[in-house]
């Protein structure tokens, strides 16, 4: 997409699952049009790198090791973020996971619990820890799912708490527009992470890439396997949006229209 080199240039964004994946494209999509980020991931190395990449960029970065499930930890970040930029212009709620497949008749509390706190709370926690704190004008993306749209057997916990985020999407656009503050989400359909639980190595994007070009997509035979860098270009292209633009939408990669 033809944006300006820096039309993210003095804002800041706060990027929570920063370290890889889909967090790390984000983060350094801004980074790399204008903007100053903050970070945060449970690994701490992961973070080191990140803070590397955008400072090489003439960016400053703010890396903070964070649970997102853990209220005292996202708020100390929270206050590292304050405490060196004041305020902030975009929150980019990334953190997430599905931890536990297959009929809920087997499912876990723990692994229940698990996805809707990783998922759901920690969009939660993060969201009102920031909020006083995110400029007029600003904007909050949140990263959901097309499970959460549209029901399908074998994931619930990570269905009903993607759905969560959907409607908290939906219901803080309709509350913070006075604020001057846009709210929306983005659908990333198959994307090629690390963490791709059906790769059979997991080592780098790349190597998920390559082994998609010889399986079929589970979810439907049409849907193009996405890398992470795409979902960074989207969000950029959302976070780069004058203010009172779109808000309480989803802005969706995947194959399925939901």
């Amino acid at each position: 997409m033809l944006l300006k080199p820096d039309i993210l240039s003095g804002k800041i964004a706060v990027v929570t699952g920063a370290g890889r994946g889909i967090g790390r494209s984000i983060a350094l999509e801004l980074a790399k049009h204008g903007a100053d980020v903050a970070g945060c991931s449970r690994s701490a190395n992961e973070l080191d790198e990140l803070e590397t990449s955008i400072t090489a960029m003439d960016r400053k970065a703010v890396v903070v090791p964070t649970d997102i499930t853990n209220h005292s930890q996202v708020s100390h970040f929270r206050d590292a973020v304050i405490s060196e930029f004041g305020q902030i212009d975009i929150l980019i709620n990334n953190a997430g996971g599905g931890f536990e497949t297959g009929p809920f008749a087997d499912s876990t509390i723990e692994g229940w619990k698990k996805a809707i706190d990783v998922n759901l709370i920690g969009t939660y926690y993060s969201t009102r820890l920031f909020l006083d704190n995110i400029k007029s004008g600003g904007k909050i993306i949140n990263i959901a799912s097309g499970m959460g749209l549209q029901a399908v057997p074998g994931n619930s916990s990570y269905a009903v708490a993607k759905a969560g985020v959907h409607m908290l999407t939906q219901v803080l656009a309709l509350e913070l527009w006075d604020r001057g503050i846009d709210v929306n989400d983005v659908i990333p359909g198959l994307v090629a992470t690390t963490n791709v639980e059906w790769a059979s190595d997991r080592s780098s994007v790349e190597t998920v890439l390559a082994e998609f070009q010889d399986k079929e997509p589970p979810f439907a035979p049409s849907e193009r396997v996405k890398h992470p860098d795409e979902l960074g270009e989207l969000v950029l292209w959302i976070a780069a949006q004058e203010p009172g633009g779109p808000t309480g939408q989803s802005f969706s990669l995947g194959r399925r229209p939901f």
